[in-house]
């Protein structure tokens, strides 16, 4: 994928704003631990295509929002956002790979956290043909529950 690619998969796929249980008020080390450990999570749900998984690292409320590698629209609340979106999203694919590769900053403000960095994802499609693989950068919103 060239740059010009990169960013337009990057401006609508997880440029995506998750907001998650779990995460602590100020930034101390061990709060940017806990940040650290619910992001991995979302990885971790997200590469084993485990619906349960992610249910569980979203927070189940109306202003949760997600924006997918193929979103023609922003899918806004838990229903849209989670329980309707990644079940779609992994009967699609067969394997899913999806990493944080590096991360830029943390930002605590009170119960809300924001990791921004970048990620790499392989997908192979159920229907067969080549991995789609690709670089992004990516916006992760946290919130203490």
């Amino acid at each position: 994928m060239n740059r010009r690619s990169i960013l337009a998969v990057a401006a609508t796929i997880l440029t995506g704003h998750i907001l998650l249980a779990g995460i602590a008020n100020a930034q101390k080390p061990s709060d940017i631990e806990a940040i650290k450990a619910a992001h991995q999570s979302f990885y971790a749900a997200l590469s084993g295509r485990d619906v349960n998984a992610m249910a569980a690292v979203w927070a189940n409320k109306p202003y949760v929002v997600n924006i997918g590698p193929g979103s023609k629209e922003v899918a806004l609340g838990y229903e849209d956002a989670v329980t309707n979106y990644w079940p779609l999203i992994f009967d699609q694919f067969s394997e899913i790979d999806v990493k944080s590769t590096s991360i830029a900053n943390i930002h605590v403000d009170g119960s809300v956290a924001t990791v921004v960095g970048a990620e790499s994802a392989v997908l192979q499609p159920k229907a067969g043909g080549e991995p789609r693989k690709f670089d992004l950068f990516v916006t992760n919103l946290f919130e203490k529950d």
